[in-house]
């Protein structure tokens, strides 16, 4: 039976060689496949577990961003309300005084240098505290992944308090009087009496945000950095300023000049104004129902077809309707006499420049891109 069975192997020894080697490289490969596997299954599941806890985290920084936007948004307001009030203007103006046509000059270019700031402030305190806010939660993200803590509770405080410059320092101050140069240039040969239609306010206000953004020097778009943040000698002087806050905080100044801040920013500052025209149509519109027929009769354009028009009528000619600049610079003034106040209806032109700037999707893509930057190293 033996020499059989050595007969039998001895015969056919390639044959079973082959196979052995077969079939043992068919089990080998197997199990290499079936660890490649469970290795591709392992990395899956961290990458979609590392996935969604930084979903997680940035959905977190976004909120807070957002209040700490509208919280900061509400001093930002009292610093240009401050800075740009008409308070003197109107008491003198209640007292009829000889002077009474060079005080209203003053109320023409204090009611626009405010509306004018509003819309620059706003839109550049979202953007810089849409990139500190995402700048500092990307660093954080990586503390919490490689277990480390070189973001202490201490040094956010110092990074986040740099864009108190803007609102308690000289920001606010410098941002609004080189606006104020910029609307005395606009408006100085425009005299109260001048005939307006809703386009021609559209076109003052296009008017003064091209000579803004033409001032290369102190343009805020393109110069946030310099109204925002305090210049590198006051940081230096500070006594907690430590390497990583230098660090974010020129990251931070790299971020704000960089092409695509500028462009967010210019394009909120734009759609700002475009919201300006909006309300004062709004509160054109809510004059005129007031008016009498005769003197909305008086209001229209020459050459206009309408004899008597209706309450109805009266939204539809809000386009061609003219009214002198005098009678502009109320509604100008008006729109802008309070700061952001959430619970107001309907809202005033700062509470809704705010809320529209941080909804805005180019503001919340820079807030993305600007984590995704920083939170993978």
């Amino acid at each position: 039976m033996l020499s059989r069975v050595q007969d039998f192997l001895s015969r056919h020894r390639r044959k079973l060689i082959v196979t052995g080697v077969l079939v043992g490289g068919t089990i080998y490969a197997a199990r290499y496949a079936q660890r490649k596997l469970v290795e591709y299954q392992e990395r899956q599941a961290r990458e979609f577990f590392e996935r969604t806890r930084r979903v997680h985290h940035f959905e977190s920084t976004e909120r807070t961003c957002n209040q700490v936007i509208l919280g900061m948004g509400e001093e930002m307001c009292q610093a240009v309300l401050a800075e740009c009030s008409t308070d003197e203007l109107l008491e003198q103006l209640r007292q009829n005084p000889a002077n009474k046509l060079e005080l209203w000059e003053q109320m023409k270019i204090v009611s626009f240098t405010r509306l004018a700031t509003f819309v620059y402030a706003s839109s550049m305190l979202v953007v810089a505290l849409r990139v500190q806010l995402n700048l500092l939660g990307g660093y954080i993200y990586r503390d919490i992944m490689t277990e480390q803590r070189q973001i202490t509770d201490e040094l956010k405080q110092q990074y986040l308090s740099l864009i108190r410059h803007f609102i308690t320092f000289d920001g606010i101050r410098d941002l609004a009087r080189f606006i104020r140069t910029q609307v005395v240039e606009v408006l100085k040969t425009m005299p109260l009496t001048r005939q307006l239609t809703l386009a021609d306010t559209g076109q003052i206000f296009w008017s003064l945000q091209m000579a803004i953004n033409g001032d290369t020097r102190h343009d805020p778009n393109a110069h946030m950095s310099k109204y925002l943040l305090p210049d590198q000698i006051r940081l230096q002087q500070r006594s907690d300023c430590s390497p990583l806050l230098q660090q974010m905080y020129n990251e931070t100044l790299d971020l704000l000049e960089s092409e695509e801040c500028i462009g967010v920013c210019a394009h909120n500052v734009s759609r700002g104004f475009v919201l300006s025209c909006d309300a004062i149509a709004e509160s054109m519109g809510q004059t005129l129902q007031h008016l009498a027929p005769g003197e909305l009769q008086n209001q229209q354009p020459l050459g206009s077809s309408s004899s008597k028009p209706s309450n109805n009528n009266n939204l539809l000619n809000i386009n061609t309707v003219l009214l002198a600049l005098a009678k502009l610079i109320p509604i100008v003034s008006g729109l802008t006499s309070h700061g952001y106040d959430a619970t107001a209806r309907p809202q005033n032109l700062p509470t809704q420049l705010l809320s529209f700037y941080v909804v805005s999707e180019k503001t919340k893509l820079l807030g993305a891109n600007v984590y995704e930057t920083f939170s993978s190293g």
